[in-house]
């Protein structure tokens, strides 16, 4: 594999969901929303009925319990997918209309995922200094050797995959967000003060 390639968003999303099943590690920065791995089901709903404007509410509920479905590769057994999260805190303070507890609900979840051994959350703070997720959000997907790393853009038209060596500026990339980003501990603590927060 090798190159660019772009599709549109179901075969895109089918495509991504076969490589995240197949991948040893994936390495996440999100700058806007709480990973699809890491969502409580109420949380991907009401994130998936708010982007997409054009779908019912059948095909809402159809694409979350997709999105659900995808969270079993963090426990499968024998070998379950390694995930490392870096979440920028600014998407920890989306606020529900319609359902205020949606993002307490959302932050226990994140923090009760965090506990599994093959799971890693970092948070991008506010005041965190210029980094290359400035230019903004990707997963990195890796695979037994010699598989090469994918990396996977998602936006409202679609979807675009980096492959092979082209991927490898991102995974440089991914290790200077890394390193901007607060310990995992502290994050751990700024999502249970957060949780809180949504409880007053």
């Amino acid at each position: 594999m090798a190159g660019i390639r772009a599709g549109c968003q179901p075969s895109v999303r089918g495509d991504y969901i076969s490589l995240e099943t197949d991948a040893e590690v994936v390495c996440s920065w999100s700058p806007l929303l709480i990973p699809g791995l890491l969502q409580s089901a109420t949380y991907a709903r009401e994130t998936i009925s708010g982007i997409t404007t054009t779908r019912s509410s059948e095909e809402v509920t159809a694409l979350a319990e997709v999105r659900m479905a995808r969270q079993s590769v963090l426990t499968r057994p024998g070998a379950p997918l390694e995930f490392w999260a870096i979440i920028h805190e600014a998407a920890l303070h989306l606020r529900f209309a319609s359902r205020p507890e949606t993002m307490r609900e959302q932050l226990r979840r994140l923090r009760e995922t965090a506990e599994l051994p093959n799971v890693t959350v970092q948070l991008m703070p506010l005041s965190a200094t210029p980094h290359p997720g400035l230019e903004g959000g990707f997963s990195l997907t890796k695979f037994r050797a010699p598989l090469p790393s994918v990396v996977l853009f998602e936006n409202p038209g679609g979807a675009t995959y980096v492959e092979g060596e082209d991927a490898v500026p991102y995974e440089r990339a991914y290790e200077r967000i890394l390193a901007t980003a607060l310990p995992v501990e502290d994050s751990l603590v700024r999502i249970a003060e957060l949780e809180e927060g949504f409880r007053k």
